[in-house]
């Protein structure tokens, strides 16, 4: 996103250290709150009058910053009185978790992760706050917690589309299944080893690779360590980038079983490992929930079950085990479909879109617009 907006970037602020390398391009300054501030903060101090709050005021206001673009809405209630002292536009880009507003967490179930009132400080954001949100899905969980359409935009995350459909690997006859994502309550990776064991159980060959970490990684290594299957279902933990495009160009279907989290109440808001697959040129099997009928069509790009429904998903598989072709017609058209909609092409022009930028075609020397 920062080498998409380029040159319009004049100042990034962030929690964490940026590296030499954006330090070298842009002013930076820090968020993390000194210790000075942590204590005006405890004393009732509105966070504009911490030293951390003067700092950002002072940017703010300065003349080379026409806009704020914010990461995560959590950051921008946390702002929020910064926000109020500024006429500027602020555009806060939502990821769905920060629009959840009951999300529990996995790690201590029923312990909200969000504070009681924070779907109130989302609605008392300033009129100057507007919504980017990544999804239709996203979008309608800010409408239903009473954020005016008008201010709420939509912009797809994008990822690296090839300009060539992927050729993918030839057809071994063992089908090859691929998880790939963080193990989570929401993705229901259990149910995906549960679907492969009873199609497995009805005569498939294929493999099923696990890569991925999360809270729900003991429960799938105990599933793996008692299933029938269990040399055919490999846990990798966490990977790479590298690993993970190496191993959607070694799969031959990608799946997922998403559905609301039973502990964390979260659903998926957009599913960037779906859109990478489908990038990729792999069917998705998935279950119908949250974003996905949103992100892919179900029979198109590849098969949406209803959550929860093991047995479907593992029909699923056994289709798509003995048709090769259809495998190779859902991941053309899943690559179209990420060419045409998901790209960081089209996320970047939208993005541009939405603060007010020109086209980067349209860029020069003289343009003085700027975003932080």
């Amino acid at each position: 996103m920062l080498e998409g907006l380029g040159e319009d970037v004049s100042v990034l602020a962030t929690q964490g250290d940026p590296g030499p390398e954006y330090r070298r391009r842009y002013r930076c300054i820090g968020l993390t709150p000194t210790l000075a501030d942590r204590i005006l903060r405890r004393a009732g101090l509105n966070i504009t009058r911490t030293p951390r709050g003067l700092k950002l005021r002072r940017v703010m206001q300065s003349s080379i910053v026409s806009a704020i673009l914010v990461h995560y809405l959590t950051v921008a209630v946390g702002l929020e009185a910064i926000w109020r002292a500024t006429a500027k536009p602020v555009f806060g880009q939502c990821r769905g978790w920060d629009v959840t507003r009951n999300m529990q967490t996995c790690d201590m179930p029923r312990r909200p992760v969000h504070s009681e009132n924070y779907a109130e400080r989302v609605r008392s954001l300033s009129e100057n706050v507007r919504f980017i949100a990544n999804s239709r899905e996203t979008k309608n969980r800010l409408l239903r917690i009473g954020i005016s359409e008008s201010r709420i935009h939509v912009k797809y995350l994008g990822v690296e589309v090839s300009r060539e459909p992927p050729t993918g690997s030839p057809d071994s006859g063992t089908l090859r299944l691929l998880y790939l994502g963080r193990l989570v309550d929401c993705k229901a990776p259990e149910l995906v080893i549960r679907a492969f064991e009873r199609a497995s159980d009805q005569g498939m060959d294929g493999t099923l690779t696990m890569a991925g970490d999360g809270p729900m990684r003991l429960t799938c290594e105990i599933l793996r360590a008692h299933s029938p299957y269990a040399d055919r279902i490999k846990m990798l933990g966490a990977v790479d980038r590298q690993t993970g495009e190496q191993l959607r160009k070694e799969a031959d279907v990608f799946c997922a079983h998403n559905c609301m989290g039973p502990i964390t109440l979260q659903e998926e808001a957009f599913g960037v490992s779906i859109v990478e697959a489908m990038a990729a040129g792999l069917p998705v099997v998935s279950a119908r929930s949250g974003s996905l009928p949103e992100v892919l069509e179900d029979g198109k790009q590849g098969i949406l079950v209803e959550p929860g429904d093991v047995k479907a998903q593992a029909e699923a598989f056994i289709r798509l085990a003995n048709d090769p072709s259809l495998r190779e017609q859902m991941g053309r058209s899943g690559w179209e479909r990420a060419r045409k909609l998901f790209s960081i092409e089209q996320e970047i022009a939208r993005l541009r879109e939405i603060i007010g930028l020109p086209d980067r075609s349209m860029q020069s020397g003289r343009m003085t617009t700027r975003a932080t």
